[in-house]
């Protein structure tokens, strides 16, 4: 961290009509109170929000799992939520960069949660950290004047930290992330359950339901619907020849009619109202990331 640099808040207010991702307010703080406590039950904000660590120790408690914040840790965040953070009775002091982001930004941090959690862990010597620093530095300095700048900076933001932890993911695999995968590759099955699918990675369901909702913010079985509803809308869109039956079981539904509740109430329509909204395209062409 350049050592020079002051401890400040600066916030951004553009007007415009267009929802993009916004940089909202960018800061670098110096906390030695244990006074400091945000409980984001209750905060108007309306914002994603990532804070990294450089030195001391902090705590963040989210659905009611705390993380104890050392330094390289980040931790990301939609606000309002069931989140406090605070600096512990323990720690002395905690110095910290954070960033706020319009809502805008959510699809981002949920692909990120859903395969790494809240919580992560990036090097000081990462470009991702010297990218932070560059925009408050920029910040500091009066250097982001328009609302398309502050659009860019963001979205090259996130797209650098979606990127950075995904490679992440596929670095080091715990056997919770194991079970994440084993449900990606297997979630057409109609016997998929997750007792089998605890049996197969070795470990106990209470076990397995526990960390995964710790690491990636969601329960398995949730997770299983999400990754089933999201493959029914792939079809939906693609294929005109497939029936709503034809569809429910190649994603592991084998009744289509309880395929449409779990679908309506994934998404708040039926499944043939969702494919005659996506007719208006007269290509849909579906994108994969690709991990490298």
């Amino acid at each position: 961290m350049p050592i020079s640099l002051p401890h400040q808040s600066i916030g951004f207010d553009f007007a415009s009509d267009l929802s993009l991702p916004t940089l909202k307010g960018i800061g670098l703080q110096y906390v030695d109170t244990h006074n400091y406590f945000w409980d984001n039950c209750t905060r108007k904000d309306n914002i994603c929000l990532i804070q990294y660590t450089l030195k001391g120790e902090g705590t963040i408690k989210i659905d009611n799992i705390f993380y104890t914040l050392k330094p390289n840790d980040a931790f990301l965040i939609d606000i309002p939520s069931n989140s406090q953070y605070y600096l512990p009775k323990h720690s002395s002091f905690w110095e910290f960069i954070y960033l706020e982001f319009s809502y805008e930004c959510l699809p981002f941090m949920r692909k990120i949660y859903q395969n790494n959690g809240p919580i992560l862990k990036i090097n000081i010597s990462e470009k991702l950290i010297k990218q932070l620093f560059d925009i408050y530095t920029k910040a500091l300095h009066n250097q982001i004047k328009t609302f398309f700048e502050n659009t860019r900076i963001a979205y090259d933001l996130w797209i650098n930290l979606t990127e950075y932890a995904l490679n992440l993911s596929t670095a080091k695999m715990s056997k919770i992330d194991y079970v994440k995968r084993y449900i990606d590759q297997n979630y057409y099955k109609n016997e998929l359950t997750l007792d089998l699918i605890a049996d197969n990675i070795g470990i106990s369901k209470y076990y397995m339901c526990k960390e995964f909702h710790k690491k990636y913010g969601i329960s398995p079985g949730k997770y299983l619907r999400e990754i089933r509803i999201s493959n029914a809308c792939r079809l939906l869109t693609t294929n005109d020849n497939y029936t709503l039956q034809k569809i429910a079981q190649s994603v592991g539904y084998s009744n289509d009619n309880y395929f449409g509740k779990v679908f309506k109430a994934e998404k708040g329509i039926s499944p043939a109202k969702y494919k005659k909204k996506s007719t208006k395209y007269d290509l849909i062409r579906t994108v994969y990331e690709t991990v490298k």
